[in-house]
């Protein structure tokens, strides 16, 4: 007598099903992979550009570096110099920059003038007092091509006052570095030195 082997039937709604299964799984893995690699573009992207953008000094000095000696005997008790925008550099909100006053023997903070805690501009230009000699102080004493902000833009070029303790002013031949530190963008150290002899006012080199 035969024997006959008996098979299951594999119907077409059931290969329909399976077909479906792996092509969702496979959607989803794809979909998963391409927004993982997505984000890790994006992510790098932005790190290059911040890079970019801390690593690139945005400010420059423009001209010279003058010191102010009211004091006797003579010490550089006050810098005044004009700051601008490199090519290409992104614009800097002067509100928003620290000024630090460094020697060999102190590390100082500059703040606003008492008088002027909302604001940069000396009084000269109607917001605050002027930064004398004795407190540790900087503004903005003129600006040119500005629009009257303290956002230190394209073709505008800002006149800073920076006042030091006159018990810590800068003696003849002495050296400093004033720091100008932004929020964003490398910071720019100003590094000079007095003259040997010192008058009213000073080419500092």
């Amino acid at each position: 007598m035969k024997k006959y082997l008996k098979f299951e039937a594999f119907t077409g709604l059931e290969a329909a099903i399976v077909l479906i299964a792996f092509v969702v799984v496979a959607a989803v893995f794809s979909y998963v992979v391409l927004g993982a690699g997505f984000f890790t573009t994006q992510k790098a992207q932005q790190v290059v550009y911040t890079g970019v953008q801390q690593a690139s000094s945005n400010l420059i000095i423009l001209g010279e570096v003058y010191g102010n000696s009211t004091v006797n005997p003579p010490v550089i008790d006050k810098f005044i110099f004009s700051i601008g925008l490199a090519a290409g550099g992104s614009s800097i909100d002067l509100n928003k920059t620290v000024f630090t006053y460094q020697n060999s023997t102190i590390l100082k903070t500059l703040d606003f003038p008492t008088g002027n805690k909302t604001g940069p501009f000396c009084g000269s230009s109607g917001a605050g007092e002027q930064p004398e000699p004795g407190p540790w102080q900087w503004c903005i004493k003129s600006t040119q091509n500005a629009d009257g902000d303290s956002l230190l833009e394209r073709n505008e070029q800002f006149t800073i006052e920076a006042a030091l303790d006159t018990t810590n002013g800068l003696p003849p031949s002495g050296d400093f570095t004033l720091t100008v530190r932004p929020d964003i963008g490398a910071a720019l150290p100003i590094h000079k030195a007095a003259p040997g002899g010192l008058t009213a006012m000073n080419i500092l080199y």
